[in-house]
């Protein structure tokens, strides 16, 4: 074989693997996308939305998912509850166990009731005096009272004690439901808590 054949060959092999080289990175640059995206689909980049979140997030398109060998993210997207968990909605659980708890004493008990029939009908000053002296009368606000002759029961002595469960099925150990109870009975068949108690003073009952 003469220099030149040799010289040609050389060239003609070079310019083939060239070739196959420009072959090889087009080929390539489509499967690193589809990679790309995939990993896009298991594992977004996350905003901040202010959330908590414990769902498990599937790729977009199972089929453009990354292979089998290469390790898998669970991301967190959405809370597994009825609603949205809120520090609104927390501070509300909390203040509610605070209150059920402080009422199952005497003194606690006509704190909350003063408290909640301010805040739900507006009763302050005469209003509460009444109330006051109308359940300490009553069971002297104490939320496990029972009159065994008539089964009067809790601190608004509700008969028979069953009428809570409109207000709550936890009526038995939640004070805090017994005098809601009792506020929402005084509001609709008297007004106001003056009129049961006028009521109480001429019948011994309200």
């Amino acid at each position: 074989m003469s220099s030149w054949q040799a010289g040609g060959l050389h060239r003609t092999r070079a310019l083939a693997a060239t070739l196959l080289a420009i072959a090889v990175a087009s080929a390539l640059v489509p499967l690193t996308s589809r990679a790309a995206s995939a990993a896009e689909a298991i594992n977004p980049i996350s905003t901040t939305t202010g959330e908590s979140s414990l769902a498990v997030l599937t790729p977009v398109n199972p089929e453009e998912s990354l292979p089998e060998s290469e390790p898998r993210l669970v991301v967190a997207t959405e809370v597994l509850t009825s609603g949205k968990l809120t520090a609104l909605n927390l501070s509300s659980v909390a203040r509610s166990a605070y209150l059920v708890q402080k009422a199952k004493t005497r003194n606690g008990a006509r704190s909350v009731g003063k408290l909640l029939a301010k805040e739900n009908y507006g009763w302050t000053g005469r209003q509460w005096t009444c109330l006051d002296k109308l359940w300490i009368k009553e069971s002297q606000w104490t939320y496990t009272s029972h009159n065994k002759r008539t089964g009067a029961h809790g601190i608004p002595q509700a008969y028979p004690a069953t009428k809570y469960e409109y207000m709550g099925s936890d009526w038995r150990k939640n004070p805090v439901t017994q005098i809601m109870w009792g506020l929402r009975y005084i509001d609709v068949r008297y007004g106001t808590p003056c009129k049961a108690l006028n009521t109480f003073y001429r019948t011994r009952m309200y």
